[in-house]
């Protein structure tokens, strides 16, 4: 690569803009770092809530399927209670039968409800067992849960303490920022930050020296020899690969 050193006088107003710029990269670099924290759940946060929610979940289907089991024991409960009604009548109705023949009539009908009613019985008796260990398991499940929301919700107040304090020294920071943004005229301020939200947080990059070569920091990319020597002269010149201002650095 050529020379960069016998370029044109630096054009110092605007190094002094670069490295101005280049130093308020970092401190948008630090509040970037900031906020990704604040928004970050701790680890113990995050496994307890998730506890929590599985636990919740896992309720909430035994309690559907509660539901489920008592309403199938209800109307197994309703049909027998018909049933022993008509088995009731039936013989009451036998009682008053003027023939063998309605006699034995009456005693099928009766021995048909009969062996209804026995079927709906051990229906039900299956679906009592499973109502049984179903409310064990919601007990114990619910025992879980009241055990854990106290801590989850200590962890929930300690991380918005930590959150808040982190969110003051956010405001500390973005102060500062705005008193160094004073020293960097407009349009480059501008152009940096449209540069910074494309190439997700950083829109200047040092240029430096690698032997006989000048790369950009952004991108390791080596440089043209007419964009060394812009950057060295202090121009607003963006890096070809990755589009990025180039600030010469210092020393």
């Amino acid at each position: 690569m050529g020379n960069v050193n016998g370029a044109d006088a630096p054009h110092r107003g605007q190094l002094e803009a670069l490295k101005a710029l280049y130093d308020l990269q970092e401190k948008d670099l630090e509040i970037d770092r900031l906020q990704k924290e604040a928004e970050t759940l701790p680890e113990d946060l995050v496994s307890v809530k998730a506890q929590v929610e599985a636990l919740e979940d896992r309720l909430a289907e035994l309690l559907e399927r509660q539901a489920e089991l008592r309403k199938e024991y209800n109307r197994h409960s309703l049909d027998i209670e018909d049933l022993t009604a008509k088995e009731k009548q039936a013989e009451a109705e036998q009682r008053q039968a003027q023939s063998a023949r309605e006699q034995t009539q009456y005693e099928n009908r009766i021995q048909q409800i009969k062996d209804r009613i026995k079927e709906l019985l051990e229906l039900s008796t299956p679906i009592m067992e499973a109502m049984e260990n179903l409310e064990n398991e919601i007990q114990e499940v619910e025992a879980q849960l009241a055990a854990l929301r106290p801590h989850l919700e200590e962890l929930l107040e300690a991380n918005r303490v930590r959150v808040e304090a982190l969110k003051a020294e956010i405001a500390v920071r973005l102060e500062e920022r705005s008193l160094m943004a004073q020293a960097i005229p407009a349009p480059v301020l501008k152009e940096y930050e449209a540069i910074r939200r494309a190439r997700k947080g950083t829109g200047i990059a040092r240029m430096h020296r690698q032997g006989q070569v000048f790369r950009c920091e952004g991108c390791n990319v080596v440089l043209p020899t007419h964009v060394a020597q812009k950057v060295v002269q202090g121009q607003l010149v963006r890096c070809p690969s990755c589009g990025r201002l180039l600030w010469k650095g210092e020393g």
